[in-house]
């Protein structure tokens, strides 16, 4: 039923974006992997993607995904996430952003997360190949546990994104992203997505990724290292 919910309410925001005024991109991706016999298992993920420009100086970005898993007819993994954020340029190479995101992930001991986020960022370089894209700020967490009281920190952030196109249709991506709590300097965790797109026909393509977080004070009783592997049909419209 969760899944259902998810899912139409990712289809909800691509239809909302339809009345939008603007120079928008589009994308929604859904991947699925199932066995059965000896080994029971399956495993759904879907993300919907929004990059609208208002005008020259203003753009915003949306994604909201979803990553659910069953081994045995027992739910293994299940993680829901949303993300919205608005660039200010002052010019071509520097800009202001603002960021809102939420997360659920009751298997890394998380019943909701929430962050707010502002700072400053740079295209460092752009070419027709490839581009580099850095940001600084700082970001204001609530993390209501599954197993511990809820609390509020305040972290340094930092991070980088990398894209590489091979053609007009193919490319590679790599993001990274860091923060740091201001008041314990331990308390650190560290993101980075790998990424591949390829056309298959048309409006089509075939997009595998790779997350890799690192979390140096997790939830009471989880590991440090959370690692999802994703594959899936992506539409771009």
């Amino acid at each position: 039923m969760k899944k259902s919910v998810i899912l139409l309410a990712i289809a909800g925001c691509a239809v909302w974006a339809l009345d939008a005024v603007g120079t928008m991109k589009q994308s929604a991706e859904l991947g699925y992997i199932g066995t059965t016999g000896n080994a029971q298992s399956q495993s759904l993920n879907a993300v919907y993607k929004n990059d609208y420009r208002y005008d020259e100086k203003t753009d915003m970005h949306i994604k909201a995904d979803l990553f659910y898993g069953e081994k045995s007819g027992t739910k293994s993994d299940e993680r829901y996430r949303l993300y919205y954020d608005v660039n200010s340029y002052y010019s071509d190479e520097l800009f202001i952003y603002g960021e809102v995101s939420a997360l659920r992930n009751v298997f890394s001991g998380y019943n909701q997360q929430y962050n707010l986020g502002m700072g400053l960022g740079s295209n460092i370089f752009k070419d027709a190949k490839q581009s580099l894209k850095g940001r600084a700020g700082l970001q204001y967490r609530r993390s209501n546990y599954t197993d511990q009281p809820h609390d509020n920190f305040h972290y340094l952030k930092g991070g980088m994104d990398y894209i590489y196109s091979f053609s007009a249709t193919n490319e590679f991506a790599i993001s990274w992203n860091i923060i740091d709590n201001v008041e314990k300097i331990k308390d650190y965790e560290t993101v980075i997505n790998f990424g591949l797109k390829m056309l298959i026909v048309d409006q089509l393509s075939f997009r595998a990724g790779l997350e890799v977080r690192y979390d140096n004070v997790p939830p009471a009783g989880k590991k440090k290292t959370d690692t999802t592997t994703t594959a899936g049909i992506v539409y771009n419209f």
